[in-house]
């Protein structure tokens, strides 16, 4: 009997103590880089219930930019974390998945409609405005043509983000 108190005690303290990770900063506004113009972070932090939705949007190695005459040019791709958790009051982490839909000036089809998790976002604040973004996109092999994932290469790294300021 004291051995299942004893467990219980210790599950309700480490349960407690995973409980209070919740941030003492709201995190919402554009992040970038300032020597990585072109590609940045939005994030958005539930003021109730602390989820943070990040949006990054960056270039697709996949897709060369035929309307420039600059090689190495890349489409826009955009990966978005929808939710996750705050492992630390200063550390999120959230699955990443790749969609696609339809256009925005086009009427609403839902056969254009796929989402792929493709990987992690980890946020690491060292300050209200800055912190440490890091990304593991490694999505499953042999992805049929019409998933927003399909020939997305993996590729992990991380980077220093700020608030941008206007």
């Amino acid at each position: 009997m004291l051995r299942l108190i004893l467990a219980a005690t210790l599950l309700a303290i480490a349960t407690g103590a995973r409980a209070q990770a919740v941030p003492t900063i709201n995190y919402t506004d554009l992040w970038w880089n300032p020597s990585e113009s072109g590609q940045g972070l939005s994030l958005s932090q539930s003021t109730t219930s602390n989820q943070l939705f990040a949006l990054w949007y960056t270039y697709d190695p996949r897709v060369a930019e035929t309307d420039t005459a600059t090689a190495g040019d890349f489409k826009p791709m955009w990966l978005s974390m929808p939710s996750g958790t705050w492992t630390t009051p200063t550390q999120f982490t959230g699955a990443v998945y790749a969609t696609v839909g339809t256009p925005f000036a086009l009427a609403w089809n839902t056969n254009n409609y796929a989402v792929q998790q493709v990987g992690t976002f980890t946020f690491t604040f060292t300050s209200a405005d800055a912190a440490t973004f890091s990304y593991n996109i490694a999505p499953p092999a042999g992805l049929p043509a019409g998933n927003p994932a399909a020939n997305l290469p993996t590729f992990s790294g991380s980077r220093s983000i700020q608030r941008l300021s206007f």
